[in-house]
C-alpha cells in the first residue's frame, strides 16, 4: 500500500509540473506578440514617410521640432511627402498637402497621430499652451 501511495503523490508532483511548464511555455510564446508593438513615440512630433499601421509607424522619420516660442513657426517644407504623422508632445502642427503651406489638409493637436488623408509637402508648428 505504502508504494501506492508513492507513485500516486510522484504522479501528482509531475502532472503539477507540467501543468507549470505549460502555464510558463505559454507564457513565453504569448509575450514576443505583445512586444511586435511599437511604442507611442511620447514627448516627440515627427513625420514618417511611410504609412501607420497596426500600431506602428513605418518609412523614414522627420522629427519635428518644437519652436519653443509664443508667435507660430514659419512655412516650412518637407524633404519628401510625408504619409504619417505622430504628435505626441503639447505643439499644434498645421498640416498641409501643397508645399509653402498651400492646401490645408488640418491641424494636429498633441497626443494624436496616424495616416494623413494625403501625403504632407509643408507644415507649421503653431502656439499651443
Amino acid at each position: 500500500m505504502k508504494t501506492r501511495s508513492g507513485v500516486r503523490r510522484r504522479a501528482g508532483v509531475v502532472a503539477t509540473l507540467m501543468t507549470g511548464a505549460a502555464v510558463l511555455l505559454g507564457g513565453a510564446t504569448a509575450q514576443p506578440a505583445a512586444a511586435a508593438t511599437a511604442e507611442i513615440p511620447w514627448g516627440q512630433a515627427n513625420f514618417y514617410t511611410g504609412y501607420y499601421t497596426d500600431g506602428v509607424f513605418t518609412g523614414d522619420v522627420f522629427p519635428i521640432p518644437d519652436t519653443g516660442t509664443t508667435t507660430p513657426s514659419e512655412r516650412i517644407n518637407l524633404p519628401e511627402p510625408m504619409r504619417s504623422i505622430a504628435n505626441f508632445k503639447y505643439a499644434w502642427v498645421e498640416v498641409y498637402s501643397g508645399e509653402d503651406c498651400t492646401h490645408i489638409m488640418g491641424r494636429i493637436t498633441g497626443l494624436h497621430g496616424g495616416t494623413l488623408p494625403l501625403p504632407a509637402l509643408s507644415y507649421k508648428v503653431l502656439v499651443s499652451y
